[in-house]
């Protein structure tokens, strides 16, 4: 008798029996014999067939019990024929540890760590997954791990999807509603600018998505929550900006600035430019947005914003400071690229003065010469709160003083 056995009852083949007795095959080694109990006379004939397609062998059969109540016994030793071309699924090994309940990337990382570098043409394997031979040939173009990771990544990962917000109902819109017309269009010029700002935060993340070897999920898990981040900055900028009615410009100057970020091209100058220099710089808007915000919505606009945009910072500087300590010697090209970047905006002097008066107007009490004066105070000191930030996360990525402080010279007057 085997030591392997199967009772398939009634079933019958085409009907479910052979996925049971596949099963029970693949605890069975190749050589070994598994025993199949049937009540069908018709199906002990049929399984010998079957069991020479499927690449394996009937070695016997006998009847077990007595008229009435006979049950057919099929023998069958396993072949070496393999369904899936692949080399042979590890064995199972203990499940990974869970932390309250939760189950994260990390710990999955812990049998299956990342490798220093990734197949260019490897097909869409998911992590931990034995790939089968005969799938087409890709063409990844960042198959580099330490190009494109950054400590605690898998974390920020699932810190952004447990902060998800939603545009339309975790915003009081009602609260936009009856503000001056002179607050309302600044208020709408302003979130206008924001918007606009975002699509390019939108578009850097997400022209590099298709270029991550799928070996690197974290990466693409990273680089997919930014993109669905900056999609809902997209749409709650652009709510706010018509909410009350007003209509603003899209300015020439942003565009000029973005369009410059957009040619970018290598994933560590752009997470510099994007996440550390723009996304930083955001940061102090943002956070000056809220608190001058003449109304709840623009303040809850700009606050959530704010919440997501730590993250991207977060994670351009884990980036750029490990870049830089593995490769110090990429340190020029990285500063190279703020300055071809700067090169193409000598025509920018400035933030323009649409946006400018249009932020004084909304962070302004009333239109009494002091309270503008008090407002356009609070600007400047913004701006110059804006560049001792850029040179405090400079410093955190990895960059020398010196440096730090010329980079963030460098920095567009967009702000982006």
């Amino acid at each position: 008798m085997s030591d392997h056995r199967v009772d398939v009852g009634t079933l019958e083949l085409g009907g479910g029996l052979e996925t049971l007795v596949r099963a029970a095959l693949e605890s069975v080694p190749v050589g070994g014999e598994l025993e199949v109990v049937t009540v069908s006379r018709a199906v002990a004939y049929e399984l010998s067939a079957w069991a020479r397609t499927a690449g394996h062998e009937e070695v016997g059969e006998r009847v077990e019990g007595a008229a009435g109540g006979r049950r057919f016994v099929v023998r069958i030793r396993k072949g070496s024929v393999a369904r899936v071309l692949a080399d042979a699924l590890p064995p199972r090994g203990d499940p990974p540890p869970l932390e309250h309940g939760a189950l994260h990337i990390a710990e999955l990382r812990l049998s299956a760590p990342a490798g220093p570098s990734a197949d260019p043409s490897g097909g869409l394997i998911p992590l931990g997954a034995v790939a089968e031979a005969g799938g087409p040939e890709y063409a990844w173009r960042l198959n580099e791990r330490d190009r494109i990771w950054a400590d605690e990544l898998a974390s920020l990962t699932e810190r952004a999807a447990k902060a998800q917000w939603d545009a339309t109902r975790d915003i009081p819109w009602e609260a936009a509603a009856g503000l001056p017309a002179h607050v309302e269009q600044a208020v709408s010029q302003v979130m206008t600018y924001i918007a606009q700002n975002e699509y390019a935060a939108l578009y850097v993340p997400a022209r590099f998505l298709p270029q991550v070897n799928p070996s690197y999920t974290e990466v693409l898990l990273w680089l997919s929550s930014h993109v669905y981040d900056e999609a809902r900055h997209v749409e709650v900028f652009t709510k706010r900006a018509l909410a009350g009615g007003a209509h603003a410009y899209a300015l020439a100057s942003t565009d000029l600035s973005l369009h410059s970020l957009l040619e970018e091209s290598d994933f560590s100058a752009a997470a510099l430019l994007l996440n550390v220099l723009g996304e930083g710089t955001f940061l102090d808007l943002l956070h000056f947005v809220e608190r001058h915000a003449p109304d709840a919505a623009t303040a809850t606009a700009a606050r959530l914003a704010h919440r997501d945009e730590r993250r991207h910072v977060q994670f351009g500087i884990r980036h750029i400071r490990r870049r830089l300590a593995l490769a110090p010697e990429e340190r020029d090209a990285l500063v190279a690229a703020a300055e071809a970047r700067a090169a193409k905006l000598t025509s920018l002097s400035g933030l323009s003065p649409v946006l400018t008066e249009s932020l004084t107007l909304m962070a302004t009490r009333s239109l009494q010469p002091a309270d503008l004066s008090e407002a356009g105070i609070a600007l400047r000191e913004l701006m110059k709160t804006m560049d001792r930030n850029r040179v405090r996360r400079l410093r955190a990525a990895g960059f020398d003083a010196d440096t730090a402080r010329h980079l963030s010279d460098l920095h567009t007057p967009n702000l982006m």
